[in-house]
C-alpha cells in the first residue's frame, strides 16, 4: 500500500512554524490592544485626552494583528499548494504504476477527479482550514486570559455562555461529514458522466440522446441541489449558533456588570476582545467544514492508493536481452525462453495478456518473467492497439522513450527508415502537430512512429501486441528489416501478428 504524502516536509514545517508564531504575535497584540482600550474608555469616561502611549498602543496592536492577518493566510495558501502538489505527484505515480488490466477497469472519468474535487479539497483544508484551527487553538486561549485579568467574573460569565455555544455547534455538526459523503459522491457522478460524455458528445446527438442526455442531467443537477442546501444549511447553522452565542454573551457581561457595578472602561475592553474572538470562532466552524470535505476525499485517494501496484524498473542493456518465462496463466502451463535478438511469436490462448505481463504492464501472481535470469527489467517497448502519443509536434512523438533527445538529424533518418518521409515532408516537417494519441493519422503511419520510438528510445525489448501490426501483413518483412537496420532488441509478437516469410523465426508457444 502507498501511503498519502507526508505533511511534515521542511518548507511545510516552516510555514507551519510561521502560522504558529502569527497566531502567538496576534494574541500578544489583543492584549496590547485589549488593556489600551480600557485605558482609552477610562480617560474618556474621566473627560481626559488619549495619553500618547494608549494611542500609539492601539496603533502599534493594529498594524501587527494586520501583517500578521496576511503572513498567516499568504503562507497558509503556500502550505495548501505544497501539499496538494506532492499528493498530486503520489497519486499520478500510483496511478502510472497500476496493472493495465485494473487500468482498463475503472473510469476515465473518475480517476480524473482525483486530480480536481479531491485535490481541491485537501489544498483548501491544508490551506485554510488547519491554519485557522492553529491560529484560534492559540488566539481563542489567550483571549480568555486577556478576559480573567481583566474582570474574572465578567470572564467566568462569558465563557460558560460560549461553552453552551459551542456544545450546541458541536452536536449539530456530528453528521456534517455525512452530508459530505453524499454531496461529493452525486458530484463526482455528475462530473464522471460530463468527463466521459463530451468526448462523444456529437456522435450521442447523432443518436438521438441529447435530450435524454439533458434529461439526465437536470434530474442529477436538482439532486445534488438539494444536498448542497442541506450541507450549507448545516455549515450555516454552526455559523449562526456561534453568532448567537456571541451575542448573549455580549448580553450577559453587560447585566452582570451592571449588577456587580463593574467600570465601564473594564467592559468596554472586555467586549472588545469578545468581539475579537467571535472571528476566530467562525473560522473554526468552517474549518470543520473545509475537514469533513477532506476526510471523504482522503478515503477515496487512499483506497485508491491500497490497489496493489507494478513496480517497474527499468536499465538500457549492452547486448540482446534473453527472456525467459515459467508459471500457469489460466490454468495453463507457461515455459518458453525467447532467444536474444531474435523474433518470437506467442501463440495460442491469452497471448495479449501474456505479451502484457512479459512488457510489465500487467502482472501475473504465476507467471515469472527473468530478462537474461534477473527480474529487473530491460528498456521495453510495448504496441498495442491503440497508439500512445501526447499532443504536440512529430518531434515529441518519436522521442517519447528517450531520456535525452537526439538531434533533429537523427530522428529524421530514422523516421524515413520506417517509411514516413510522406509525413516529413508535410508542412512543419518534425515541427507539424500532432493530436493526442495519433487522431488523424493513418494506423499504419501510428506504427511506423511506434516501431521509430522504439528505435530512438533504444528499447531492449519489442513487445507487439496489436491490431494495427495484423491488419498490415504484407509489409511485416518491410517494417522487421527496418527494424534490424536500426536495432538489435529482442522482439516479441502475439498470436496473430505472425510475421510472413521470416526463417530466423523462433515461435514460441
Amino acid at each position: 500500500m502507498t501511503a498519502l504524502t507526508k505533511l511534515a516536509t521542511r518548507d511545510r514545517i516552516v510555514d507551519a512554524v510561521l502560522l504558529t508564531l502569527c497566531g502567538i504575535v496576534q494574541a500578544v497584540a489583543l492584549a496590547f490592544a485589549a488593556f489600551a482600550t480600557r485605558d482609552a474608555f477610562a480617560a474618556l469616561h474621566a473627560g481626559k485626552a488619549l495619553a500618547m502611549s494608549t494611542v500609539l498602543q492601539l496603533a502599534i496592536s493594529g498594524g501587527v494583528a494586520a501583517a500578521c492577518l496576511f503572513l498567516s493566510r499568504y503562507r497558509a495558501e503556500a502550505l495548501g499548494q505544497s501539499y496538494a502538489i506532492s499528493l498530486r505527484r503520489t497519486l499520478y505515480r500510483h496511478i502510472a504504476r497500476l496493472p493495465k488490466s485494473r487500468h482498463e477497469k475503472r473510469r476515465v472519468g473518475a480517476l480524473s477527479l482525483r486530480f480536481v474535487g479531491d485535490l481541491s479539497a485537501a489544498r483548501i483544508w491544508f490551506g485554510r482550514g488547519l491554519p485557522d484551527v492553529l491560529s484560534a487553538s492559540i488566539v481563542i486561549p489567550g483571549a480568555v486570559s486577556i478576559l480573567y485579568f481583566l474582570d474574572p467574573v465578567l470572564a467566568v460569565y462569558g465563557m460558560a455562555s460560549l461553552g453552551c455555544a459551542l456544545l450546541a455547534m458541536g452536536l449539530l455538526a456530528w453528521h456534517l461529514a455525512r452530508r459530505h459523503q453524499k454531496l461529493r459522491r452525486k458530484r463526482a457522478n455528475i462530473a464522471i458522466s460530463m468527463i466521459e460524455r463530451i468526448a462523444i458528445a456529437p456522435e450521442l446527438d447523432l443518436m438521438g440522446r441529447t435530450d435524454r442526455e439533458l434529461r439526465n442531467l437536470d434530474k442529477q443537477g436538482a439532486s445534488l441541489r438539494r444536498d448542497a442546501l442541506a450541507r450549507r444549511g448545516r455549515t450555516a447553522g454552526l455559523q449562526a449558533i456561534l453568532q448567537l452565542g456571541v451575542a448573549m454573551t455580549g448580553l450577559l457581561m453587560l447585566w452582570q456588570a451592571g449588577q456587580a457595578g463593574i467600570a465601564p472602561a473594564t467592559v468596554a475592553a472586555s467586549l472588545s476582545v469578545l468581539a475579537l474572538i467571535a472571528l476566530p470562532l467562525q473560522n473554526l466552524a468552517g474549518a470543520w467544514d473545509h475537514y469533513c470535505a477532506w476526510s471523504v476525499a482522503r478515503e477515496k485517494a487512499e483506497n485508491l492508493l491500497s490497489e496493489p501496484d507494478v513496480t517497474r524498473i527499468a536499465e538500457s542493456q549492452p547486448d540482446p536481452v534473453t527472456i525467459e518465462v515459467t508459471g500457469e496463466l489460466d490454468r495453463m502451463p507457461v515455459s518458453f525462453v525467447a532467444p536474444p535478438g531474435a523474433i518470437s511469436t506467442l501463440k495460442g490462448k491469452n497471448t495479449n495478456r501474456l505479451a502484457r505481463i512479459i512488457a510489465g504492464l500487467d502482472t501475473g501472481d504465476d507467471i515469472d518473467v527473468c530478462y537474461d535470469g534477473r527480474d529487473r527489467s530491460p528498456k521495453v517497448a510495448f504496441i498495442g492497439d491503440v497508439h500512445v502519443g501526447l499532443q504536440g509536434s512529430l518531434r515529441r512523438s518519436a522521442t517519447l522513450m528517450c531520456p535525452k533527445r537526439p538531434d533533429d538529424q537523427r530522428i529524421a533518418k530514422v523516421l524515413r527508415a520506417f517509411g514516413l518521409s510522406d509525413l516529413l515532408s508535410a508542412s512543419g516537417g518534425l515541427d507539424q502537430r500532432l493530436a493526442e494519441n495519433g487522431k488523424g493519422l493513418l494506423p499504419i503511419q501510428t506504427l511506423r512512429i511506434d516501431l521509430a520510438r522504439a528505435v530512438l528510445g533504444k528499447a531492449d525489448v519489442v513487445v507487439i501486441s496489436s491490431i494495427r501490426w495484423a491488419s498490415y501483413r504484407h509489409q511485416h518483412t518491410e517494417l522487421l528489416d527496418a527494424f534490424r537496420e536500426l536495432s538489435s532488441a529482442t522482439i516479441i509478437l502475439a498470436e496473430d501478428t505472425v510475421p510472413l516469410n521470416l526463417e530466423q523465426d523462433s515461435t514460441v508457444t
